[in-house]
């Protein structure tokens, strides 16, 4: 179980490391530039992994979906020029509030009262983390065009992940080769952006370091194809149900990450409306994520 637990850690790490690492990067390289640095360290990572297996059909079946899929990194980056790298994950969180009232609502599958709770809960701690810079004064009214494009993202992320899992269904397609299609496509469609984003702003060369490139690698390695790679072991290992725990540790790395790496504050309404969101996410997901914690703990 440690071991299963130390996998999901890891994932839960590498994936809330892509908004303060990313934030740094953003200082220096456009939100497109970015997404195209980041997938192609990503497809390049995964490439020995699928080369065998992965065709051109496999591509052409994948590619609407993938399509969706890119909407959620291009937003978050775009969304990170304006808000904090710590609101990121905890807006995430919503996922699984936002899974459960499209399956009830568009889908017509029953949802238990503890689900509608969970609904009820964390929504009202995400609208908290949203509408941030209306309570506190020291943060900009901007932060919430952020906030708000972060939250498309999370809701772009839901419908790949539902086309995706009707994908792996019907097609009987492997979550690796979705993953490399995802990476591979975003990769692809980001390059004229990037290209017209370049020509028209430039890469500020005298102000770009170190820091900045590093981050900008870590984003396509550690946290996309680490990341992936962990999660895929931890199912291996285990359950869905249990690989999903970082779900719940994925705010916890991005926030003392936020704080150590840009300084970000944590007020009272952030941790009240953070603690809402993840409970909230964890009543409506019907999971018992936190027992499974609390025993790699011991």
């Amino acid at each position: 179980m440690k071991k299963v637990l130390f996998v999901i850690a890891l994932a839960a790490f590498c994936g809330g490391s892509i908004p303060p690492f990313a934030k740094v990067a953003l200082e220096v390289f456009g939100p497109f530039t970015l997404v195209m640095v980041r997938f192609f360290f990503a497809t390049l990572v995964l490439i020995p992994f699928v080369y065998k297996d992965f065709n051109f059909r496999t591509l052409k079946n994948l590619f609407w979906v993938s399509v969706i899929g890119a909407l959620n990194p291009i937003l978050v980056f775009i969304a990170l020029q304006f808000t904090q790298a710590s609101v990121s994950p905890l807006i995430f969180a919503a996922m699984p509030m936002m899974t459960a009232l499209y399956l009830s609502l568009v889908r017509k599958q029953k949802i238990s009262f503890s689900q509608v709770l969970g609904i009820i809960v964390g929504f009202i701690g995400v609208s908290m983390i949203i509408l941030l810079p209306f309570f506190e004064k020291q943060i900009p009214i901007s932060e919430f065009t952020g906030n708000i494009l972060i939250f498309g993202a999370a809701i772009a992320l839901v419908a790949y992940s539902l086309i995706s899992k009707d994908k792996q269904s019907k097609l009987n397609i492997s979550p690796l080769a979705l993953t490399f299609s995802f990476s591979l496509i975003t990769f692809i469609l980001s390059i004229p952006f990037a290209s017209f984003e370049l020509l028209n702003t430039g890469i500020p060369v005298s102000r770009v370091g170190w820091p900045h490139i590093l981050s900008a690698v870590e984003v396509g390695v550690v946290g996309t194809s680490i990341f992936y790679l962990a999660y895929q072991y931890a199912l291996k290992l285990s359950s869905a149900l249990t690989a999903n725990l970082f779900t719940y540790l994925q705010p916890v790395a991005t926030i003392i990450l936020a704080v150590l790496l840009l300084g970000e504050k944590i007020t009272v309404p952030f941790i009240i409306g953070g603690i809402l969101a993840v409970i909230g996410a964890q009543i409506a997901s019907g999971k018992t994520s936190f027992k499974l914690l609390r025993g790699f703990l011991k």
